[in-house]
């Protein structure tokens, strides 16, 4: 297929909606594509990883997008912060809209990493270009999830919110920690991992990985330690160690945002612990790595990461309060369904690109 170009939207309040970009990137790029814009949203409560910046390879321009606010002990999302923030700041909303639909109109095709701005977007502005909407929680319309947990109403406004990210979407691709039977609203690929995973080789030092999301649950982490010297830990935290409110004990390692880093602790820990994001969770599972995952407060989405998990057996969810039975009792993963799932991942070039140029003809068809 002749050379396309392609946009990027990135949601900016997931780290893995920026690894899954990088990822595509590479993928497109080997196919011969040119990634030609890079818009990620922004709120004043996340950075944009240095890691993103380097490494995506094309023009990035940052735009005010609606942010889940911490809670006043800075550990899970206050809902009430949230809404006011959002209302505050929605005049600001409406301008990176028009923004997205400017930058985004001459490409050949748009990728839109489930964010709420670029979704609402396409349906004010009308923009033309075809649009590939990708996340993993647009899995959680498939007719063979059931029995997902949480109140109706709860997954009623989570969904709404889903589905108006892939407003007006040529394709709704649904990452997914398995096969799934495909359905005519939804395509089922494998997820987005981030590059250089392939190249770890999985092996055991003894220490405890983690991730914080929000800085108070790094404390939470420091203060598990402080009653258990016995074990190293190296936590990777927004701002290093000093997002923390008090110096850890020796032995805890506070790091800030690295992807390099990550991966090297990832691929030499004993375990690793987490809030219930898509990516790490995957990532963990795909080195073979016992984990613990904690479903960031207030963010549904999280719950049902969570489940999901450890529908497919990648991790187990709980909360801090069973780090001690965690590290006691590993829920080592089955090397059968590691090996399925690291088959499952290398098909993700395959299937992402076709979309993607599907996206494309469709749209130089209908113009």
């Amino acid at each position: 297929m002749s050379r396309l170009s392609v946009a990027f939207v990135v949601q900016g309040e997931g780290r893995g909606h920026m690894t899954q970009a990088l990822a595509l990137a590479g993928h497109l790029r080997e196919a011969g594509h040119e990634i030609v814009h890079a818009l990620v949203g922004t709120s004043p409560f996340r950075t944009t990883p240095e890691y993103f910046v380097n490494q995506i390879g094309a023009p990035i321009e940052s735009f005010a997008a609606p942010t889940q606010v911490p809670d006043r002990a800075g550990r899970g999302v206050s809902i009430a912060r949230s809404a006011g923030d959002a209302m505050r700041r929605l005049p600001r909303f409406v301008r990176s809209g028009h923004r997205i639909h400017r930058v985004t109109q001459g490409a050949d095709v748009v990728v839109n990493f489930m964010d709420l701005v670029g979704g609402l977007s396409r349906l004010v502005f009308r923009t033309k270009a075809p649009c590939v909407a990708v996340a993993h929680n647009y899995v959680f319309r498939h007719p063979a999830l059931t029995g997902v947990p949480g109140r109706s109403w709860v997954r009623s406004i989570v969904m709404g919110y889903v589905r108006a990210t892939a407003l007006r979407a040529s394709s709704r691709v649904a990452l997914s920690f398995d096969p799934l039977p495909e359905t005519g609203r939804l395509v089922i690929a494998p997820p987005l991992l981030r590059p250089g995973l392939d190249d770890r080789t999985p092996r055991d030092e003894g220490y405890l990985l983690a991730y914080a999301l929000n800085a108070g649950y790094g404390d939470l982490l420091a203060e598990w330690h402080r009653n258990r010297r016995d074990v190293t830990v190296h936590c990777y935290v927004d701002g290093g160690a000093r997002a923390l409110a008090t110096e850890p004990a020796a032995g805890f390692h506070a790091h800030g945002l690295d992807q390099e880093g990550f991966l090297r602790h990832l691929e030499g820990c004993h375990a690793y612990v987490g809030t219930a994001g898509f990516e790490s969770i995957c990532e963990a599972w795909y080195l073979g790595k016992p984990a613990l995952v904690i479903p960031t407060e207030g963010q549904y989405e999280q719950t049902l990461n969570a489940w999901d998990a450890l529908r497919v057996g990648a991790a187990r969810p709980g909360a801090y309060e069973d780090l001690d039975t965690f590290w006691s009792e590993l829920p080592v993963p089955e090397p059968a369904r590691v090996e399925a799932f690291r088959s499952w991942v290398r098909r993700a070039p395959e299937i992402l690109v076709r979309e993607v140029e599907r996206a494309a003809m469709s749209g130089r068809a209908q113009a």
